[in-house]
């Protein structure tokens, strides 16, 4: 009998592409993808119960708690709980032990995510850098860093941020031009001084 395994890729907030490779046994996804839909339709509570499935039955499943609390996480941050998202996001690093899918660096973003909106940017900072800590390849956990940089004042640290996540194929330009408008602003105010 041939056997699958699905692979997933996360894409920042809650997008998952499935792979299918040949060879071995099918993981079980299908609560989490279930969970996804319900969030999706904002049916919250049906979102919860398929997400918590895998507390419910451990067995076979241990190596999905992170994942389901990612989940949760998700859920939170949707009912504007952030208080609740946040401990969901750390339990879901803390039982980041799924083999294939790691969560960790997702997990540092979303709660980096929630200080930026909130203006806390050094909460932002200490996130985005686990999160690059986790994954040196997460071009926008690059990008996030420098945008918490720029905000905080911290243009010197703002620059090489700016520049790995571009390297990395993150386009996005509001770093840059925030970048470009702080030169462009000091630059004005050096000339100002210079003709005085």
């Amino acid at each position: 009998m041939l056997k699958y395994k699905i692979i997933l890729f996360f894409v920042l907030p809650i997008t998952f592409v499935a792979a299918i490779t040949s060879g071995e046994e099918i993981e079980n996804w299908f609560h989490w993808n279930r969970g996804l839909q319900a969030l999706n339709r904002g049916s919250f509570n049906e979102a919860k119960s398929e997400f918590e499935y895998y507390f419910r039955n451990p067995e076979g499943h241990r190596h999905m708690f992170g994942v389901a609390h990612f989940g949760k996480g998700l859920l939170f941050e949707k009912l504007k709980q952030e208080d609740s998202a946040l401990a969901e996001y750390e339990l879901a690093i803390q039982n980041d032990v799924h083999p294939t899918v790691m969560i960790k660096d997702k997990a540092y973003m979303n709660i980096g995510a929630i200080h930026l909106r909130n203006k806390d940017y050094q909460g932002a900072i200490t996130a985005y850098l686990k999160a690059v800590e986790s994954n040196q390849q997460n071009g926008l956990a690059h990008y996030y860093l420098g945008l918490s940089y720029l905000r905080a004042g911290e243009i010197e640290k703002a620059e090489p941020e700016a520049e790995k996540a571009q390297k990395l194929g993150v386009a996005f330009t509001a770093l840059k031009e925030g970048l470009d408008r702080v030169k462009n602003s000091n630059n004005k105010t050096n000339t100002k001084d210079k003709a005085q």
